[in-house]
């Protein structure tokens, strides 16, 4: 009930006014109620009409145009003494609203003082009192409307812009993902390709050996022993075949870990216009791939909250090693934040970093800052790494 006196709070205040207006044309007029009656009737109609007018919002033109008729009727049939005065700055102003007019031709509404109305005292204030309120509703309360519908529009068309940087943005780490993905099945298939290629021989030969061997043991023992002795050195040497494939073929997690955070850091720079940098320092230790794994994924997580709230033009990941520990923080020049509301994605990055037993701590005073420890001796669940 509050909120529709709020939004039609215009047609109130007229209304108000042109009931005040009728109950002083009977309090002051000389004549009878019987002689003033039919002219009452008119002026409620007159009220009404109005009234109606504010609360339609389409055909509104027939209501002024009737309101136009009733203030002609009114002054031709009572003259100077009638109250039809009054009605000449409503008529006014409700035809410079609704054609939009210059603000300059509402001064018509002064126009009857010329016409010696019946009170110029009178007349005056209530021309004055009745364009006040026309121009704050229609020319300050307007404007003001006008720029929040422009805000909300801009604000709307923000949002959409985001969601669709949002969305290339999270195809575009899709894509990577699946090129880092298809770069590790293929050492992997190098992996195995090698394995065939050097030992299949080998291991092949050293069979057809043992079985050679089962056959020889009984009637040449020695011989037996010989060709046993030969497949035991074939097998030390394949196995340590093995250890140097997999240690030139191993992929190295750190390699691409940093790959990948140099190619978020290049999406930033190329689609969306932010200077963002990627820093390493510090000793060059084996760090765990599950604190890599963590760490690559706030990461995104990070990136992508800048890129929907902060509004930055910066970006920065830093990755500093040092003896036991290693410390990686994101910072964006962003809208600065006192009070940090935790959603589902800084939750999620809590968790990530709990997990490794990793320590998390947010800022979001100048700018927005997210500083997180892990320690390189990593204890999961399963033992040491």
């Amino acid at each position: 009930m509050v909120e529709k006196m709020k939004e039609n709070y215009f047609s109130i205040i007229k209304f108000c006014c042109l009931t005040v207006m009728l109950a002083y044309v009977i309090v002051v007029s000389e004549k009878s109620l019987q002689e003033i009656s039919l002219e009452c009737f008119l002026l409620g109609l007159f009220l009404a009409v109005s009234t109606l007018y504010e609360l339609l919002d389409k055909e509104k033109i027939g209501c002024l145009v009737v309101e136009i008729i009733l203030a002609i009727l009114i002054f031709i049939l009572f003259g100077e003494s009638s109250v039809g005065f009054y009605l000449i700055p409503v008529v006014v102003l409700d035809t410079v609203v609704y054609f939009k007019l210059p603000l300059v031709v509402g001064l018509m509404a002064f126009g009857g003082a010329f016409f010696n109305p019946p009170d110029l005292a009178v007349y005056m204030v209530f021309c004055i009192f009745i364009s006040v309120i026309y121009f704050q509703n229609h020319v300050m309360i307007k404007r003001y409307q006008d720029k929040l519908e422009d805000y909300e529009h801009e604000e709307f068309k923000l949002k959409d812009s985001i969601s669709d940087k949002d969305l290339m943005f999270k195809k575009k780490l899709e894509q990577n993902s699946l090129h880092y993905k298809n770069q590790i099945l293929e050492e992997r298939a190098g992996i195995y390709q090698a394995l065939h290629d050097k030992l299949g021989h080998s291991i092949n030969g050293s069979v057809y050996q043992l079985e050679a061997s089962k056959v020889l043991i009984h009637n040449k023992p020695e011989e037996s022993s010989r060709i046993i002795q030969a497949v035991i050195d074939t097998l030390r040497e394949s196995m340590d075949e093995i250890r140097f494939i997999l240690r030139k073929e191993k992929p190295e997690r750190k390699k691409a870990a940093l790959l990948q955070l140099q190619g978020l850091c290049e999406e930033c720079r190329e689609k969306y216009g932010i200077q963002a940098t990627l820093l390493l320092e510090g000793e060059d230790k084996e760090i765990p791939d599950q604190i890599w794994e963590v760490i690559l994924d706030n990461a995104i997580e990070a990136v992508s909250n800048a890129l929907k709230y902060a509004e930055c033009s910066r970006l920065a990941i830093e990755l500093v090693v040092m003896n036991k520990i290693v410390r990686c923080s994101i910072f964006n020049n962003g809208i600065s934040c006192e009070t940090i509301v935790e959603g589902m994605g800084i939750q999620g990055m809590k968790d990530r970093t709990r997990k490794v037993n990793g320590l998390i701590d947010i800022d979001g005073q100048n700018g927005f800052r997210i500083n997180m420890i892990f320690p390189l001796t990593f204890v999961s669940e399963r033992g040491p790494v």
